[in-house]
């Protein structure tokens, strides 16, 4: 633990006067750097990094390193670097127990989005997200950050209440995934650490923690040399470095430092065995890997060359799994990938895979197998053209959007180096540093690389999840191993890559004078309204440009969906398995090498209520290709039957492992109960996963594609000219549409909703199986729908001041959950359908106290209205975000634009947003508190885990 005293000050007046001595990482690389990083080293010790960034604009993101996480915990500690972690938020010099959230709230930061912290092996860090760049805003965050390190009161009451809270955590961490990642790193890593210091901890230390044993960990590790602050954004290099001398300068160690710990060696092992029987878990993972006991390699262009090539054979590995999977639709193998990593001191090269149920073993066969053949032959000459296209594509891309890269990720790469000793290079360096690498690389080159990860360190094979091989489990992978060693693998067959078969540009037939004429006219008409639309055919494309974010383009097809009944599982179907089914000139599989060079990207298509969306992004220069991208998924889908083989065995997974999934069986009772079990407002069953077919929905999915109503959105760094130019042609051959209603000059009351019949009421309580002990409540008091906008901002502040009171009362005061949570839904197709909603997580002992307690918040905001200090808690983060959410291509795109054809009432909304927000009142919560927090007609459903 670091001590002030007063005499310093006097020091501090020294200090500041001295310049800092600039202590830059990577200095010995030889590589270049990134001009606009500031690196300082203060006198005891602490090291800083500062960058001006406006990503986004005129906000700071602050982060506070302490180079030590649960590795240094002695076997007696296990947990408390975590439970160190909690405790910072509950009291320290300038902030006494209880005041420093409230306190950041009338900043304008809210409690885990903007003040947040985490605890790795090897790191603790503490995140704040500043809502400006103010001096005083700036000396608040530091001395913020300066008490997490050096003024922790560690008040024992505090102690004892966030017990509950971290017992909560570990409650809700206990997955069936943690459980799996336990059992690997166990077998990974025998004669290490690593295995036995699992960040959350144990509950015996956990419960046996007093003040003594914290304040320990606290002194020894928490010391001015092992601490790296970093702040990006709108920052002034001096001015900021002098306060964080004014903040931290004062820190020192009261206790001689202590040795690292022995964090053991890896124990050598030609094969090492794992099989993890986890029955509640989601599939089957099969993995292969390497690990080598070494340093991290000095940063250099050597060893970045070396990270490279090992990158780009991973690719090709890759690639290599995902065309034998589509190939082997009814195959082993689901899903696979390689990669290759330094953690600590250990390199790691590995491949993994989800198999299909029952057959681990001949998946990792395949794995085996694949990895072998590239050890041995290595790529192909059209393998590494490919991938060094898309490589490279991928460097420009990153320098084109330099200007993009936000506050919160510069200050990991910050931080980052200092831990790690690595340059920082702007991404134009790293691609004029590593495009001539990647054009230069041949074949050998990349299979030496590949090669020196594979050839030597310990072997370790792995499977975890639902596949049960019984009590000689580990026999069996072990047979199975070696038995595919001994299969023959023969050289990669030389492929060709395709051109892309979607090219050329559609022509567009001049329209009949009336027509046209009509055209005009709409165009006037939005563009009175701020809105910049053109009429293709029967397809509306609308255009916005921002200015924002430097050379991203973001498109979006939305096909308005009627809200009429269909079984259960034909959106999730499509949604898993259309993109997947690639092109008709194409297989989704190849569309990579076919596109490589491209910075074209497309998402698989989004269910809403009433519609249907495909989204794309890309830089400026590839608009046109996306456009053909999203026109052949359109008009030439293809449907393949493997895609849909593979999408409903992971479907099938997943449903399976949802079965003991707490979580999701509440969420899918509750959505099940909403919308009166209409088969297509909720989850698919396994039945009904099981039953639908491509066959089924091709019909009614094609219709949809073909005649539905249309808006193609363009967001982004464009021309909004040149962009519509572009966009009309391809619009316009996606035929004819039926028209969409259009409330033209009018307001949301022109809408005429889908009707739904009213959210019931009363109280549902069940039982899920599983393994972890834990109960999870949640109410919903019935709203409506979305189309008064003033009502839903206020509903959803509402929802915010009932979470406030959620977190003191429950997780504060009680200390029986983890991270309760309310949030406002208001339907934008049913009419007078929404709600308010409330979920806490508890031990199952607690279950009827947390769900009288949400209930009781309820009741009291009805009855005796919000509090305006509250309010104003809730409100301020909410205006200071705002700003943040305008600077986002997405919020235009998927608030504003996408449904400006139609709604263009949207527009007007986002410009009274910011002064409605402002102008809200106690009053008005109140009022509707009053109205819709009726616990008589609330919907309750409580699911409750015993465990085994």
């Amino acid at each position: 633990m670091m001590v002030r005293f007063p005499w310093l000050l006097f020091c501090l007046v020294i200090v500041v006067a001295m310049p800092a001595a600039e202590v830059v990482p990577g200095a010995a690389s030889g590589l270049p750097r990134d001009g606009a990083v500031v690196w300082g080293k203060l006198d005891n010790g602490v090291r800083y990094a500062l960058m001006p960034n406006d990503q986004p604009k005129d906000k700071v993101s602050l982060r506070l390193l302490v180079t030590a996480g649960s590795l240094v915990e002695d076997d007696v500690q296990l947990g408390l670097a975590h439970y160190l972690e909690h405790l910072a938020f509950n009291g320290t010099t300038h902030y006494p127990p209880g005041t420093l959230v409230a306190q950041l709230q009338a900043l304008g930061m809210s409690f885990g989005a903007d003040t947040n912290a985490h605890t790795s092996f090897d790191e603790t860090v503490y995140k704040l997200d500043l809502p400006d760049g103010k001096p005083a805003t700036i000396a608040t965050g530091l001395r913020v950050l300066s008490d997490y390190a050096g003024g922790m009161l560690l008040v024992p009451a505090e102690i004892e209440r966030e017990r509950g809270i971290i017992l909560a955590e570990m409650r809700d961490r206990n997955t069936p995934s943690f459980r799996e990642i336990q059992a690997l790193y166990r077998a990974m890593y025998l004669g290490k650490r690593i295995g036995k210091r699992f960040p959350i901890g144990v509950p015996e230390t956990i419960n046996a923690a007093e003040r003594k044993h914290l304040m320990e960990f606290y002194t020894n590790w928490y010391r001015p040399e092992r601490l790296v602050v970093v702040a990006v954004g709108a920052v002034t290099a001096e001015p900021v470095a002098v306060q964080i001398r004014e903040a931290f300068s004062m820190l020192t160690a009261d206790t001689p430092a202590r040795p690292e710990p022995d964090y053991g060696t890896l124990t050598p092992a030609e094969l090492t065995v794992s099989a993890h029987h986890e029955a509640e878990a989601e599939g089957t993972t099969v993995s292969l890997m390497r690990l080598t006991e070494r340093p991290r390699p000095r940063d250099s262009l050597a060893t970045r060359t070396q990270d490279l090539l090992g990158d780009v054979a991973d690719h090709v590995l890759t690639q290599r799994l995902r065309k034998f999977i589509a190939a082997h639709p009814a195959g082993a193998l689901l899903e696979a990938g390689a990669e290759n990593y330094q953690w600590l001191d250990v390199f790691h090269v590995g491949a993994q895979g989800k198999a299909r149920p029952g057959q681990s073993l001949a998946a990792l066969a395949v794995i085996e197998q694949e990895v072998r053949r590239m050890r041995e032959h290595g790529p192909t000459a059209a393998e590494l053209a490919s991938t060094v296209a898309i490589f490279v594509s991928n460097h420009e891309e990153a320098a084109a959007k330099a200007g993009n890269r936000t506050n919160a990720t510069l200050t990991t790469a910050l931080y980052r180096a200092v831990k790690f000793d690595l340059a920082v290079l702007t991404p134009a360096q790293e691609r004029d540093l590593l495009v001539p690498v990647l054009k230069q690389a041949t074949t050998a080159e990349v299979l030496a690389a590949f090669r020196a990860g594979w050839d030597s360190g310990n072997l370790v094979v792995a499977v975890s999840g639902v596949d049960d091989l019984g009590s000689d489990a580990e026999r069996q992978v072990r047979a199975a191993f070696k038995a595919s060693q001994a299969v023959v693998v023969a050289a990669p067959v030389q492929a060709e890559v395709a051109a892309w078969g979607y090219s050329a540009r559609p022509t567009v037939a001049p329209l009949p004078a009336s027509a046209e004429a009509e055209r005009k006219r709409k165009i006037e008409v939005f563009a009175k309204r701020g809105i910049h639309l053109d009429v293709a055919g029967a397809v509306d494309v609308v255009v916005k440009r921002t200015t924002f974010k430097p050379n991203e383009v973001l498109v979006q097809a939305r096909f308005a969906l009627p809200p009429d009944p269909r079984p259960a599982g034909w959106s999730e179907l499509v949604s898993r398995a259309f993109l997947a089914g690639g092109l008709g000139r194409h297989a989704a599989e190849d569309l990579a090498e076919v596109l490589a060079g491209s910075s074209a990207r497309m998402s698989p298509p989004r269910f809403d209520e009433d519609s249907v969306v495909f989204s794309a992004a890309c830089l400026p220069k590839d608009l046109e290709l996306c456009l053909q991208r999203l026109t052949a998924q359109v008009t030439d889908p293809g449907w393949r039957a493997e895609a849909e083989t593979r999408a409903k065995a992971e479907w099938r997974d997943e449903l399976h492992a949802l079965v003991s999934n707490l979580d999701q069986q509440v969420s899918r009772r509750f959505q099940a109960l909403v919308v009166h079990d209409e088969p297509h407002r909720r989850p698919a069953s396994v039945m009904e996963a099981e039953s639908v077919t491509f066959a089924a929905v091709r019909p009614w999915f094609d219709q949809i594609l073909a005649t539905a109503p249309l808006q193609i959105t363009v967001v982004g760094d464009i021309d909004e000219d040149a962009a519509l130019a572009l966009a009309r042609p391809y619009a316009a051959s996606l035929g004819a549409r039926r028209v969409a209603a259009v409330a033209h000059l009018g307001s949301p009351q022109e809408l005429v909703l889908a009707t739904a019949q009213p959210m019931p009421a009363g109280v549902h309580r069940f039982a899920v199986p599983g393994t972890v002990r834990r109960a999870l409540i949640r109410i919903a008091w019935p709203t409506t729908d979305y189309y008064d906008v003033g009502r839903t901002r206020r509903l959803g502040m509402l929802a915010l001041v009932i979470d406030e009171h959620m977190r003191v009362r429950i997780r504060e005061e009680l200390g029986d959950a983890y991270s309760p949570f309310a949030y406002r839904y208001a339907s934008e197709t049913y009419a007078g359908h929404g709600f308010l909603l409330a979920q806490v997580g508890v031990a199952p002992e607690k279950a009827e106290i947390a769900r009288a307690a949400v209930l009781d918040i309820a009741a009291s905001l009805a009855a005796k209205g919000v509090d305006p200090e509250v309010l104003e808690r809730v409100r301020l983060p909410i205006v200071k975000s705002i700003t943040v959410q305008r600077q986002q291509n997405q919020y235009w795109l998927g608030s504003v634009y996408d449904r400006a054809a139609v709604q263009p009432f949207r527009r007007e909304w986002a410009d009274s947003m910011e002064a409605d927000y402002a102008a809200m009142t106690a009053q008005e919560l109140s009022a509707l508190a009053k109205q819709y927090l009726d616990n008589e007609r609330a919907l309750q459903v409580i699911g409750v885990c015993e465990g085994q």
